[in-house]
């Protein structure tokens, strides 16, 4: 049974609207003019209006390739050989990978080794910090020339970083 992404279920079973900041209950939820449900992550407002329900595209997320799979399985790192604690603070919590290249990169980034191991915390805190992205994006390309000279990284990854 599909429930409105507003409906709270307390601590005490009770129940209440988070966008009325009421107690409610099913019967009184299921009446609510503010009625929104999630359904495999696309958002379908008001069920009732069946008219804006036809109109919506449902967009399915395309499922990762074999290839894709094989790779993210067997990433490895040219930074690190200790793939078994964060690169950062060295904690052994919630570890996963970051990829230096990322968008159209991601793939050469773990087909090549130009990978790091982070806890969740390091990885959230550096993700979209640019000088922590243009840093590893100069020393990526530089541990790749060593690491690989018979290959070019610009013909690869399309761009100099250095």
């Amino acid at each position: 049974m599909a429930y409105c992404k507003h409906l709270k279920i307390k601590l005490n079973r009770t129940f209440e609207c988070k966008k009325t900041k009421k107690k409610i209950t099913l019967k009184s939820c299921s009446n609510c003019r503010f009625k929104e449900y999630k359904s495999n992550g696309n958002q379908i407002k008001n069920i009732a209006d069946n008219k804006k329900f036809k109109q919506q595209k449902i967009v399915k997320i395309k499922p990762k390739s074999n290839k894709l799979v094989k790779l993210e399985r067997k990433r490895f790192s040219l930074f690190s050989m200790d793939t078994n604690h964060c690169y950062f603070c060295h904690s052994t919590h919630q570890l996963t990978w970051h990829e230096i290249f990322r968008g159209r990169n991601r793939s050469n980034s773990m087909k090549y080794g130009l990978c790091l191991r982070m806890c969740l915390s390091c990885h959230e805190q550096f993700q979209d910090n640019k000088e922590f992205n243009e840093y590893w994006h100069k020393k990526g390309q530089a541990l790749f020339e060593n690491a690989y000279p018979d290959l070019d990284f610009i013909e690869i990854f399309k761009r100099n970083y250095k």
